[in-house]
């Protein structure tokens, strides 16, 4: 049965990786999550004041995350959300139509290549009535931006527990999908393999 976990801004749950290793999400305006470099090896939070750690990403979360991945929401008193988190860019992959031109507009298929900077403010406006702050982000001129904003697709249970089960383990904070939407970011894609399943199998 999927767990009820009711979405309100800056609440926080615990989230299982494994059966070892628990972080802490916390819910921004729904869909969105934040997740930071804390962990645990038990879920138990106590005296955490997440304006203290380090912020990691967020993340556009499915309705999945809640049946797989959340325990429960935490309510001790002495575990303190985040405040000020105001930096709302995003970026928003361009798709591919089937005869290989670029179609900007909201239709969601596979591949996805290249992007562009949007503002989604306080998220009320959505993906695709949000302005835009930079058409066009290419490579090696906004490396930066590329590296540092998150994409707008959705995560799943499995492709996010990856992502963060590899940060912890490595110090690897990467969404693999940017590998396919800007082809030259990163040049250590072979020694990374298998990636996440953020990625279709073909392409780990």
């Amino acid at each position: 049965m999927v767990k009820r976990i009711s979405w309100v801004p800056s609440h926080l749950v615990s989230l299982r990786l494994r059966d070892d290793l628990f972080t802490i999400g916390q819910m921004l305006v729904s869909p969105v999550m934040q997740f930071y470099a804390i962990h645990s090896s038990d879920g138990e939070w106590k005296n955490v004041d997440l304006n203290t750690v380090a912020p990691l990403f967020r993340a556009f979360v499915g309705s999945v995350i809640n049946k797989e991945l959340v325990e429960n929401k935490i309510i001790d008193e002495t575990v303190t959300a985040r405040i000020g988190l105001t930096d709302n860019f995003w970026i928003k992959p361009y798709t591919l139509t089937m005869d290989g031109s670029r179609y900007r507009g909201s239709r969601h298929s596979f591949p996805f290549l290249g992007g562009k900077l949007i503002d989604l403010g306080d998220g009320a406006i959505g993906v695709t009535l949000a302005p835009t702050i930079k058409e066009d982000l290419c490579l090696p001129n906004d490396r930066e931006l590329i590296e540092k904003y998150e994409l707008t697709n959705m995560w799943g249970s499995d492709d996010l527990s990856d992502r963060l089960c590899r940060y912890f383990d490595t110090g690897i904070n990467r969404d693999d999908l940017k590998f396919e939407v800007f082809p030259e970011l990163w040049s250590d894609r072979e020694n990374l393999r298998p990636l996440t399943r953020r990625l279709p199998i073909p392409l780990r």
